[in-house]
């Protein structure tokens, strides 16, 4: 039942994107930022499951930290991306 919750959630956001409704776009836009930031407890309250967002970010064993467990500390794009914007050319 709850993944088809979930579904459904993914399903009407998706169409609500295509529609051009502006609350949808502020919703992912503010996800976005969360990641980009590190902002760990933003990005699981705006994601469209948050407890099994909470469960995979557990289940990588991630310590706080700058980076996720998808790319690791050395590979992550949005912090190398960061650490490019503020380094001076």
């Amino acid at each position: 039942m709850r993944t088809g919750v979930v579904t459904y959630k993914l399903a009407a956001h998706a169409a609500d994107l295509a529609k051009g409704h502006p609350v949808a776009q502020v919703r992912d836009n503010a996800l976005s930022k969360a990641r980009y930031e590190f902002r760990w407890k933003d990005q699981f309250n705006l994601s469209l499951d948050p407890e099994r967002a909470l469960e995979y970010f557990k289940a990588g064993h991630h310590e706080e930290g700058e980076y996720c467990t998808m790319c690791g500390p050395n590979f992550c794009a949005m912090r190398l991306s960061r650490d490019l914007s503020n380094c001076s050319l």
